[in-house]
């Protein structure tokens, strides 16, 4: 049985024992939808996966657009601390060949972010510096260079919102965090780590514009754990968790 044929075959069964209308909902999810997605594309190893899907990188003429569009005030200078953890980066962006791509920006602002600008822009927040570790920091911006590979969908999500299908994006950039930490040797729970410090951060300061195109903190474990799951890797072995 194919990887694609096992989710379905996997959610049909835990849905026997569900109402018609909850099963409904558990194989229209947006974990059910992504798991879908990466059972369809699955090339044998997390590797061999990402180098299929990766896209091309956008051109210095592109890049150069992006950095100009910045605003002029706002940019920190990193501390020595913190540019320990931006450079614990370069093995990540190394891999996903964005080493030479990305700028990296630290900005002003009260939240923790670790956002994307077009493509070629990490934008990195002080307090993000402050409270994820330097795994949890390689983690989130592999998420985040998830969004690179579905920049499409990003952009028009961007223009025209829609709650679950930004959940299914989210979750496959969180598809792209897994995949990218187990090719690289690394494991898996900075990322949840990761998440949950920075939603329970911003929550705190009540920064939570946008919350409802986020899984919940579980059901992004639980995608992550699907994703792990041995039938996905037959030639991978064990991975870290």
């Amino acid at each position: 049985m194919g990887s694609h044929q096992a989710i379905v075959a996997a959610g049909i069964g835990l849905a026997l024992s569900l109402s018609v209308t909850a099963t409904a909902q558990v194989l229209d999810s947006p974990s059910s939808h992504a798991l879908i997605f990466f059972g369809s594309i699955v090339r044998g190893d997390p590797g061999s996966t990402l180098r299929a899907l990766r896209p091309p990188a956008v051109s210095a003429m592109e890049r150069a657009r992006a950095i100009a569009t910045l605003p002029e005030v706002g940019e920190l200078k990193p501390r020595d601390s913190e540019l320990r953890k931006i450079r614990a980066l370069d093995s990540v962006l190394a891999y996903h060949e964005r080493r030479q791509v990305f700028h990296v920006v630290v900005i002003d602002v009260p939240q923790v972010v670790v956002g994307f600008h077009q493509r070629s822009v990490l934008l990195l927040s002080r307090p993000a510096l402050q409270i994820l570790s330097a795994p949890e920091l390689q983690a989130m911006v592999a998420h985040e260079i998830g969004h690179d590979y579905f920049w499409p969908d990003f952009e028009r999500l961007s223009r025209d919102p829609d709650p679950k299908q930004r959940q299914i994006l989210e979750l496959k950039c969180d598809g792209i965090a897994v995949l990218t930490v187990v090719a690289l040797g690394l494991k898996v729970a900075p990322l949840h780590e990761g998440i949950r410090k920075m939603a329970l951060f911003n929550e705190r300061l009540g920064a939570t514009a946008g919350v409802e195109g986020y899984p919940n903190l579980r059901e992004r474990r639980a995608f992550a754990d699907a994703l792990l799951a041995k039938r996905f890797w037959p030639d991978s072995g064990d991975v870290q968790l």
